[in-house]
């Protein structure tokens, strides 16, 4: 049973949760190829300088990355209800009504989500190196490149996804074919 909440609840849009969910698992099929000593955490590194922090936050700003998350908090919430409606359906206003102060109060949490970011780029580049960043990102080629990124995102995964099905009927292929050498039939 599919139980609709308020519109405004609904505030992510589409582009920015996909972007969001790819940001958040595509580094792991990379680390699940580490040897497991890789895995472990690193060696303790000298934390970045306040002046690094406030130049990553502003490079996460000027880059697009900290509007990527807008109304993912809003989406998070809403599933949460929509789990509790399961098992409470007569609930649907009341906990559409909760569920939207719930998304407002934790949407200024999202700050947590840019200091994330702002840590590691403060972790891998010096001030310098932001300075320079954060530059690129003001001129116009890097305005551009903010402005076209989820466009240019949504195309090229459509272009991963029909890549992968051909990859994965090829594998299947290969797979069934020295299955028949060996005397399987699949």
């Amino acid at each position: 049973m599919r139980v609709s909440l308020p519109v405004a609840f609904k505030r992510a849009t589409t582009t920015r949760l996909v972007l969001a969910m790819a940001l958040a698992v595509a580094g792991a099929p990379a680390l699940l190829s580490l040897p497991a000593s890789a895995q472990q955490a690193a060696p303790a590194v000298k934390p970045p300088s306040a002046a690094q922090m406030q130049l990553s936050r502003e490079l996460v700003a000027v880059n697009g990355e900290a509007r990527i998350f807008d109304g993912v908090i809003a989406n998070v919430v809403e599933q949460a209800a929509r789990r509790l409606l399961q098992t409470n359906p007569d609930l649907a206003k009341q906990l559409g009504e909760v569920g939207m102060q719930v998304a407002t109060d934790l949407e200024k949490r999202k700050a947590e989500v840019v200091d994330i970011f702002a840590s590691v780029y403060a972790s891998r580049f010096s001030e310098a190196e932001l300075k320079d960043a954060i530059a690129f990102y003001r001129t116009p080629t890097g305005a551009k490149l903010v402005q076209e990124r989820p466009a240019i995102f949504q195309d090229a995964m459509k272009g991963v996804q029909t890549w992968s099905a051909q990859v994965g009927n090829e594998a299947s292929e290969r797979i069934r074919a020295e299955m028949k050498k060996r005397g399987v039939n699949l």
